[in-house]
């Protein structure tokens, strides 16, 4: 499915679930539903969310800076004999970064913010280095893999409970629910799911393909189901008081 799908439908049927068990909606519940709506896709360098995060022009800007990085570091090593022929590979890498495609520069990129966040949380404590460390294996997963299965619920699940443990707000049912529907919502296609990596059994109900008619069709069908959800959750509920009020209102001054 496209992003713009699983943020729909993943988000929509989340808050609604929330609204429906009692649990009300609120602006960090909806907050982490919408960010685990697309998190599964983080394996995916070119998926809305990363777009979304490290837009193309970005990616330009970060590049020429790179350049200009690489040529400045190998004349300063030309100039001052720093640590020939080393300083010359690091200048060069540097400029080879930048003729990346789009795909594989956030992938780098993405493993170097990791790096970083592990290293910084060798003292920031284990937050950035459980970020950190999951940004490094996100970036060489293959599209579908450890973030689409069980294992992907359960390690955000737990990150979300412990964060709401220490933040005494339930953020970790709007996340995990959001998240299982993405991958619920991936059964739907040709490839499916892998639940379970590295057993190869698959999860799919091959319905739709992506970019097809078919994938145009179901796509709709389950966005206009938000909807229907949605306004059962929440516009129904709210005609019903707004009649409550005004029968109120009528039994007391309807006869004035």
């Amino acid at each position: 499915m496209t992003g713009r799908t699983h943020l729909i439908v993943s988000t929509g049927v989340t808050m609604s679930v929330m609204q429906l068990i009692g649990q009300g909606v609120t602006l960090p519940g909806f907050a982490v539903a919408l960010i685990s709506s697309l998190l599964p896709d983080i394996d995916e360098p070119n998926s809305l969310l990363l777009q979304k995060t490290v837009p193309n022009s970005l990616i330009l800007k970060l590049k020429w800076l790179l350049a200009a990085i690489g040529v400045g570091w190998t004349v300063y090593a030309y100039l001052q004999s720093f640590f020939l022929p080393y300083s010359y590979g690091i200048g060069i890498l540097l400029i080879a970064i930048c003729l990346a495609n789009h795909r594989l520069f956030r992938q780098l990129l993405m493993a170097a913010l990791g790096g970083l966040l592990l290293y910084l949380g060798a003292d920031g404590g284990p937050w950035l280095a459980s970020v950190g460390a999951l940004l490094m294996v996100c970036s060489v997963l293959p599209h579908r893999g450890l973030t689409h299965s069980i294992y992907g619920i359960l390690i955000w699940g737990g990150l979300l409970y412990a964060a709401s443990v220490q933040l005494a707000i339930p953020l970790w049912i709007a996340g995990a629910v959001s998240y299982t529907l993405h991958l619920l919502c991936d059964m739907l296609t040709k490839h499916g799911i892998q639940p379970i990596p590295p057993f190869k059994w698959k999860l799919r109900i091959p319905m739709m393909s992506t970019g097809k008619f078919s994938g145009f069709l179901v796509e709709n069908v389950c966005i206009t189901l938000t909807l229907v959800l949605l306004w059962n959750a929440f516009v129904t509920p709210l005609g019903s008081q707004v009649r409550a009020i005004w029968d109120s209102l009528w039994f007391q001054f309807g006869g004035m």
